[in-house]
Protein backbone atom coordinates (compact mmCIF):
# COMPACT_ATOMS: atom_id res chain seq x y z
CA UNK A 1 0.00 0.00 0.00
CA UNK A 2 1.30 3.45 -0.90
CA UNK A 3 2.56 5.59 1.94
CA UNK A 4 0.26 8.57 2.61
CA UNK A 5 2.53 10.38 5.08
CA UNK A 6 4.39 12.34 2.41
CA UNK A 7 1.75 12.47 -0.31
CA UNK A 8 0.72 16.09 0.27
CA UNK A 9 4.35 17.16 0.56
CA UNK A 10 5.28 15.35 -2.66
CA UNK A 11 2.38 17.01 -4.44
CA UNK A 12 3.53 20.43 -3.23
CA UNK A 13 7.12 19.79 -4.36
CA UNK A 14 6.06 18.73 -7.85
CA UNK A 15 3.46 21.48 -8.20
CA UNK A 16 5.73 23.80 -10.21
CA UNK A 17 7.03 21.11 -12.54
CA UNK A 18 5.69 19.49 -15.69
CA UNK A 19 5.01 16.42 -13.52
CA UNK A 20 2.41 18.15 -11.30
CA UNK A 21 -0.53 16.13 -12.64
CA UNK A 22 1.36 12.84 -12.81
CA UNK A 23 0.04 10.49 -10.15
CA UNK A 24 2.93 8.07 -10.63
CA UNK A 25 5.54 10.77 -9.95
CA UNK A 26 3.72 11.94 -6.82
CA UNK A 27 3.50 8.37 -5.54
CA UNK A 28 7.16 7.63 -6.30
CA UNK A 29 8.37 10.80 -4.58
CA UNK A 30 6.18 10.17 -1.51
CA UNK A 31 7.57 6.65 -1.15
CA UNK A 32 11.12 7.90 -1.70
CA UNK A 33 10.71 10.57 0.99
CA UNK A 34 9.47 7.92 3.39
CA UNK A 35 12.51 5.75 2.62
CA UNK A 36 14.90 8.66 3.16
CA UNK A 37 13.35 9.54 6.53
CA UNK A 38 13.46 5.93 7.74
CA UNK A 39 17.23 5.90 7.14
CA UNK A 40 18.04 9.06 9.07
CA UNK A 41 18.14 11.70 6.33
CA UNK A 42 14.99 13.67 7.11
CA UNK A 43 16.99 16.86 6.47
CA UNK A 44 17.32 15.76 2.83
CA UNK A 45 13.51 15.85 2.61
CA UNK A 46 13.43 19.25 4.29
CA UNK A 47 16.02 20.66 1.88
CA UNK A 48 14.01 19.47 -1.12
CA UNK A 49 10.78 20.98 0.23
CA UNK A 50 12.44 24.28 1.16
CA UNK A 51 13.94 24.74 -2.29
CA UNK A 52 10.76 23.65 -4.08
CA UNK A 53 8.91 26.39 -2.22
CA UNK A 54 11.59 28.89 -3.16
CA UNK A 55 11.88 28.45 -6.93
CA UNK A 56 10.58 25.83 -9.34
CA UNK A 57 13.60 26.49 -11.58
CA UNK A 58 15.95 24.78 -9.11
CA UNK A 59 13.80 21.75 -8.38
CA UNK A 60 15.68 19.44 -10.84
CA UNK A 61 18.94 20.01 -8.93
CA UNK A 62 17.42 18.98 -5.61
CA UNK A 63 15.37 16.15 -7.11
CA UNK A 64 18.63 14.71 -8.48
CA UNK A 65 20.18 14.95 -5.02
CA UNK A 66 17.14 13.27 -3.48
CA UNK A 67 17.14 10.50 -6.11
CA UNK A 68 20.79 9.79 -5.42
CA UNK A 69 20.32 9.72 -1.65
CA UNK A 70 17.54 7.16 -2.08
CA UNK A 71 19.72 5.14 -4.46
CA UNK A 72 22.49 4.95 -1.85
CA UNK A 73 20.02 3.54 0.65
CA UNK A 74 18.68 0.94 -1.76
CA UNK A 75 22.20 -0.23 -2.50
CA UNK A 76 23.14 -0.65 1.19
CA UNK A 77 19.99 -0.65 3.39
CA UNK A 78 22.01 -1.51 6.53
CA UNK A 79 24.48 1.36 6.13
CA UNK A 80 24.65 4.70 7.95
CA UNK A 81 23.89 7.78 5.83
CA UNK A 82 24.40 11.43 6.75
CA UNK A 83 23.23 14.38 4.68
CA UNK A 84 25.19 17.63 5.10
CA UNK A 85 26.36 16.79 8.64
CA UNK A 86 26.93 20.08 10.52
CA UNK A 87 30.31 19.18 12.07
CA UNK A 88 32.09 20.11 8.82
CA UNK A 89 32.95 23.69 7.87
CA UNK A 90 31.53 23.11 4.40
CA UNK A 91 29.52 19.90 4.82
CA UNK A 92 29.79 17.45 1.92
CA UNK A 93 26.36 16.46 0.63
CA UNK A 94 26.57 12.82 1.70
CA UNK A 95 28.84 11.26 4.32
CA UNK A 96 28.88 7.45 4.65
CA UNK A 97 30.80 6.23 7.72
CA UNK A 98 31.91 2.62 7.28
CA UNK A 99 34.37 0.36 9.10
CA UNK A 100 37.78 2.13 9.07
CA UNK A 101 36.75 4.34 6.12
CA UNK A 102 34.41 7.31 5.62
CA UNK A 103 33.09 8.08 2.14
CA UNK A 104 32.45 11.74 1.27
CA UNK A 105 30.26 12.40 -1.76
CA UNK A 106 29.68 15.88 -3.17
CA UNK A 107 26.69 16.00 -5.53
CA UNK A 108 26.61 18.24 -8.59
CA UNK A 109 24.07 18.32 -11.38
CA UNK A 110 25.94 19.27 -14.53
CA UNK A 111 24.94 22.76 -15.62
CA UNK A 112 23.66 23.61 -19.06
CA UNK A 113 26.00 25.36 -21.46
CA UNK A 114 25.66 29.09 -22.17
CA UNK A 115 23.86 28.19 -25.40
CA UNK A 116 21.40 25.99 -23.52
CA UNK A 117 20.86 28.68 -20.87
CA UNK A 118 19.93 31.20 -23.57
CA UNK A 119 17.67 28.65 -25.19
CA UNK A 120 15.97 27.88 -21.87
CA UNK A 121 15.38 31.58 -21.25
CA UNK A 122 13.65 31.86 -24.62
CA UNK A 123 11.49 28.83 -23.87
CA UNK A 124 10.45 30.41 -20.56
CA UNK A 125 9.48 33.59 -22.45
CA UNK A 126 7.43 31.54 -24.87
CA UNK A 127 5.64 29.77 -22.02
CA UNK A 128 4.88 33.13 -20.36
CA UNK A 129 3.26 34.35 -23.59
CA UNK A 130 1.27 31.11 -23.81
CA UNK A 131 -0.35 31.85 -20.45
CA UNK A 132 -2.29 34.68 -22.09
CA UNK A 133 -3.68 32.38 -24.82
CA UNK A 134 -6.84 30.67 -23.52
CA UNK A 135 -6.63 27.55 -25.68
CA UNK A 136 -6.49 24.08 -24.10
CA UNK A 137 -3.68 22.61 -26.19
CA UNK A 138 -0.09 21.48 -25.76
CA UNK A 139 2.72 22.53 -28.09
CA UNK A 140 5.84 20.60 -29.01
CA UNK A 141 8.52 23.00 -30.28
CA UNK A 142 11.86 22.50 -32.01
CA UNK A 143 14.19 25.49 -32.32
CA UNK A 144 16.98 25.84 -34.88
CA UNK A 145 20.37 27.14 -33.79
CA UNK A 146 19.74 30.50 -35.49
CA UNK A 147 16.47 31.10 -33.59
CA UNK A 148 16.96 34.34 -31.58
CA UNK A 149 15.21 36.51 -29.01
CA UNK A 150 13.71 38.57 -31.85
CA UNK A 151 11.91 35.49 -33.13
CA UNK A 152 10.05 34.72 -29.89
CA UNK A 153 7.02 36.98 -30.34
CA UNK A 154 6.49 36.29 -34.08
CA UNK A 155 6.63 32.54 -33.34
CA UNK A 156 4.10 32.90 -30.50
CA UNK A 157 1.73 34.86 -32.78
CA UNK A 158 1.92 32.13 -35.42
CA UNK A 159 1.31 29.39 -32.86
CA UNK A 160 -1.64 31.34 -31.39
CA UNK A 161 -3.21 31.62 -34.85
CA UNK A 162 -2.83 27.91 -35.64
CA UNK A 163 -4.06 26.99 -32.14
CA UNK A 164 -7.47 28.51 -32.91
CA UNK A 165 -7.98 25.88 -35.63
CA UNK A 166 -8.14 22.10 -35.60
CA UNK A 167 -4.86 21.80 -37.49
CA UNK A 168 -2.56 19.39 -35.66
CA UNK A 169 -0.02 19.01 -38.46
CA UNK A 170 3.65 19.98 -38.26
CA UNK A 171 4.15 23.72 -38.83
CA UNK A 172 7.23 25.82 -39.57
CA UNK A 173 8.40 29.34 -38.71
CA UNK A 174 8.94 31.48 -40.71
CA UNK A 175 8.59 28.92 -43.54
CA UNK A 176 9.50 25.33 -44.40
CA UNK A 177 12.37 26.35 -46.73
CA UNK A 178 14.69 27.80 -44.07
CA UNK A 179 12.85 27.13 -40.81
CA UNK A 180 14.04 28.64 -37.55
CA UNK A 181 11.44 26.63 -35.63
CA UNK A 182 8.98 23.79 -36.07
CA UNK A 183 5.99 22.99 -33.89
CA UNK A 184 3.06 20.62 -33.49
CA UNK A 185 -0.11 21.27 -31.49
CA UNK A 186 -1.88 18.39 -29.82
CA UNK A 187 -4.82 17.89 -27.47
CA UNK A 188 -4.05 17.17 -23.79
CA UNK A 189 -5.61 14.39 -21.75
CA UNK A 190 -7.07 16.92 -19.31
CA UNK A 191 -8.38 20.44 -19.87
CA UNK A 192 -5.72 23.15 -19.58
CA UNK A 193 -6.43 26.81 -18.71
CA UNK A 194 -4.16 28.06 -21.49
CA UNK A 195 -1.78 27.02 -24.24
CA UNK A 196 1.07 25.05 -22.64
CA UNK A 197 4.53 23.91 -23.64
CA UNK A 198 4.75 20.14 -23.85
CA UNK A 199 8.17 19.19 -25.27
CA UNK A 200 11.02 21.36 -26.53
CA UNK A 201 14.17 20.33 -28.38
CA UNK A 202 16.70 21.50 -30.94
CA UNK A 203 16.36 21.04 -34.71
CA UNK A 204 20.09 20.94 -35.43
CA UNK A 205 23.05 18.77 -34.53
CA UNK A 206 25.61 20.92 -32.70
CA UNK A 207 29.36 20.38 -32.55
CA UNK A 208 30.04 20.44 -28.81
CA UNK A 209 33.74 19.54 -29.03
CA UNK A 210 35.46 21.16 -26.06
CA UNK A 211 32.28 22.77 -24.73
CA UNK A 212 31.17 19.72 -22.75
CA UNK A 213 34.62 19.18 -21.19
CA UNK A 214 34.78 22.83 -20.13
CA UNK A 215 31.34 22.57 -18.52
CA UNK A 216 32.38 19.43 -16.62
CA UNK A 217 35.60 21.04 -15.39
CA UNK A 218 33.66 24.07 -14.19
CA UNK A 219 31.33 21.83 -12.19
CA UNK A 220 34.27 19.91 -10.72
CA UNK A 221 35.88 23.19 -9.61
CA UNK A 222 32.71 24.14 -7.76
CA UNK A 223 32.35 20.74 -6.08
CA UNK A 224 35.90 19.96 -5.00
CA UNK A 225 35.93 22.75 -2.40
CA UNK A 226 33.95 20.42 -0.12
CA UNK A 227 37.13 18.39 0.44
CA UNK A 228 39.69 20.21 2.56
CA UNK A 229 41.54 16.94 3.20
CA UNK A 230 43.39 14.60 0.86
CA UNK A 231 41.99 11.28 -0.31
CA UNK A 232 43.39 8.32 1.64
CA UNK A 233 42.37 4.96 3.11
CA UNK A 234 40.32 6.68 5.84
CA UNK A 235 38.81 9.47 3.69
CA UNK A 236 37.48 8.60 0.23
CA UNK A 237 36.41 11.72 -1.69
CA UNK A 238 34.03 11.42 -4.63
CA UNK A 239 32.26 13.96 -6.84
CA UNK A 240 28.90 12.75 -8.14
CA UNK A 241 27.29 14.25 -11.26
CA UNK A 242 23.93 13.73 -12.89
CA UNK A 243 25.11 13.51 -16.49
CA UNK A 244 22.22 12.39 -18.70
CA UNK A 245 23.17 14.89 -21.41
CA UNK A 246 26.89 14.03 -21.37
CA UNK A 247 28.70 11.08 -22.92
CA UNK A 248 31.44 9.00 -21.28
CA UNK A 249 33.93 10.47 -23.73
CA UNK A 250 33.16 14.00 -22.50
CA UNK A 251 33.80 13.07 -18.87
CA UNK A 252 36.83 10.93 -19.75
CA UNK A 253 38.52 13.78 -21.58
CA UNK A 254 37.76 16.17 -18.73
CA UNK A 255 39.18 13.96 -15.96
CA UNK A 256 41.74 11.73 -17.72
CA UNK A 257 42.92 14.10 -20.46
CA UNK A 258 42.22 14.93 -24.07
CA UNK A 259 42.44 11.97 -26.43
CA UNK A 260 45.34 12.14 -28.90
CA UNK A 261 45.03 10.08 -32.06
CA UNK A 262 48.26 8.70 -33.52
CA UNK A 263 48.16 8.61 -37.33
CA UNK A 264 50.67 7.03 -39.70
CA UNK A 265 52.09 8.69 -42.79
CA UNK A 266 49.41 6.85 -44.75
CA UNK A 267 46.77 8.58 -42.66
CA UNK A 268 45.66 5.43 -40.86
CA UNK A 269 44.96 5.36 -37.13
CA UNK A 270 47.77 3.55 -35.31
CA UNK A 271 46.85 4.22 -31.68
CA UNK A 272 45.29 6.48 -29.09
CA UNK A 273 46.92 8.25 -26.18
CA UNK A 274 45.99 11.02 -23.75
CA UNK A 275 47.23 14.51 -23.08
CA UNK A 276 48.25 15.44 -19.54
CA UNK A 277 45.49 18.05 -19.15
CA UNK A 278 43.08 15.79 -17.21
CA UNK A 279 41.51 17.05 -13.98
CA UNK A 280 42.94 14.08 -12.07
CA UNK A 281 46.47 15.25 -12.97
CA UNK A 282 46.08 18.86 -11.89
CA UNK A 283 48.50 19.41 -8.95
CA UNK A 284 45.75 21.26 -7.06
CA UNK A 285 43.31 18.34 -7.23
CA UNK A 286 45.12 15.08 -7.92
CA UNK A 287 45.53 14.09 -4.24
CA UNK A 288 42.07 15.20 -3.11
CA UNK A 289 39.81 13.34 -5.52
CA UNK A 290 39.39 9.57 -5.66
CA UNK A 291 37.01 9.61 -8.58
CA UNK A 292 34.01 11.09 -10.39
CA UNK A 293 30.70 9.23 -10.56
CA UNK A 294 28.42 9.91 -13.54
CA UNK A 295 24.71 9.26 -12.96
CA UNK A 296 22.32 8.40 -15.79
CA UNK A 297 18.62 7.93 -15.10
CA UNK A 298 17.24 4.42 -15.44
CA UNK A 299 13.63 5.60 -15.68
CA UNK A 300 11.74 8.08 -17.83
CA UNK A 301 10.28 10.01 -14.90
CA UNK A 302 11.47 12.85 -12.71
CA UNK A 303 11.81 10.41 -9.80
CA UNK A 304 14.25 7.75 -10.94
CA UNK A 305 17.09 5.47 -9.97
CA UNK A 306 20.50 5.80 -11.60
CA UNK A 307 23.05 3.80 -13.51
CA UNK A 308 26.43 4.80 -12.05
CA UNK A 309 29.76 4.96 -13.87
CA UNK A 310 32.92 5.54 -11.81
CA UNK A 311 35.82 7.37 -13.45
CA UNK A 312 38.64 6.44 -11.08
CA UNK A 313 41.74 8.55 -10.44
CA UNK A 314 44.76 6.48 -11.57
CA UNK A 315 46.62 6.77 -8.26
CA UNK A 316 43.56 5.47 -6.37
CA UNK A 317 42.53 2.60 -8.64
CA UNK A 318 42.89 0.13 -5.75
CA UNK A 319 39.85 1.80 -4.15
CA UNK A 320 37.53 1.02 -7.06
CA UNK A 321 36.06 -2.20 -5.63
CA UNK A 322 35.37 -0.55 -2.27
CA UNK A 323 33.54 2.32 -3.94
CA UNK A 324 31.66 -0.16 -6.12
CA UNK A 325 30.31 -1.97 -3.06
CA UNK A 326 29.41 1.10 -1.00
CA UNK A 327 27.87 3.25 -3.73
CA UNK A 328 26.59 0.57 -6.11
CA UNK A 329 28.75 1.25 -9.18
CA UNK A 330 27.69 -0.37 -12.46
CA UNK A 331 30.84 0.34 -14.48
CA UNK A 332 34.39 1.50 -13.75
CA UNK A 333 36.45 3.42 -16.32
CA UNK A 334 40.20 4.04 -15.98
CA UNK A 335 42.65 6.27 -17.82
CA UNK A 336 43.42 3.30 -20.09
CA UNK A 337 39.81 3.00 -21.30
CA UNK A 338 38.80 4.89 -24.43
CA UNK A 339 34.98 5.14 -24.52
Amino acid sequence: MMTTKFRQTAEEILHNTTCKNNETEIQNLAEQMDLVEQHGMSNLNQTLLKNARGSGRNIPDFIAEHNFGADLIRNDPQGLFLYEPPQYTRPPDFVLPRVNTTYFLQMKRLNDSEFENRRNQMMRRIQTHFEAIAVSKLVSIELAENFSEQDVEPLVRLIATIAQSDDLSRQYYPDDIKPKAAFILFNPRTTLPHLSLGISSGMDWRDLTGEAEAQIRSSLDKAIGAFTWNNDAQHVNLIVMEADQYDDIDISQAVFGTEIYQVSQRKTLTGTNRDTDGYFYDPLHKDRLCGVIALRRTGDGFISGYRKTLFINEQFESYADLVRQVVGIDEVLTVRDIP
